[in-house]
């Protein structure tokens, strides 16, 4: 089944499974055995649905990721205290996953205490299985007659950064990649 929650999720047991079953009785089999791993299975529907939840999840993250690093690289640059600024964006509107749990920038993600970007981007999501995910999901938009602007952009950003060599990096590396780093 496919999983979110990344690295610090499966350290954690605090994954989300997103299971595509045939049948009832099958995902109650199943249930018990991932509940061991991770903190919820979610049943999405037939086989196969699972793997759909998760590239339509990865297409939010991967915008939302960037967003982040565009509001975290702004910030710096107009003199605000990364720390601050994450500590902001967490308790307003901005909160998201990207900025509470992974943020991109690497004294916000160490002020938080979780996020690749202070370990330099290794052990995260890695920029190329996101490119990969993008893909995908643009892929089945296009055979779905669906558009997708935004995951566009966001797969021309990733694949820009992975051309750059960044790819086994966390995908908050983005942060950097925006920075000219």
């Amino acid at each position: 089944a496919p999983v979110s929650g990344g690295v610090k999720g499966a350290i954690d047991a605090s994954l989300t499974f997103m299971t595509g079953c045939s049948s009832e009785e099958t995902f109650q089999k199943i249930q018990p055995l991932l509940k061991r791993m991770g903190k919820a299975v979610l049943p999405c529907g037939t086989s196969g649905s699972g793997s759909a939840v998760k590239l339509c999840n990865n297409a939010a993250l991967a915008a939302q990721m960037i967003g982040i690093c565009e509001a975290m690289s702004l910030g710096e640059s107009l003199g605000v205290d990364p720390s601050v600024l994450a500590n902001v964006m967490n308790v307003s509107t901005a909160k998201c996953w990207s900025s509470e749990v992974n943020n991109p920038h690497p004294i916000a993600a160490k002020s938080i205490g979780s996020g690749a970007s202070v370990n330099d981007y290794e052990g995260g999501f890695g920029t190329a299985l996101m490119l990969k995910d993008l893909n995908l999901a643009l892929d089945a938009a296009v055979e779905e007659g669906k558009s997708m602007p935004l995951t566009g952009l966001s797969r021309q950003l990733y694949s820009l950064a992975d051309n750059r060599g960044l790819g086994r990096k966390d995908f908050g590396v983005m942060l950097q990649f925006l920075n000219g780093k």
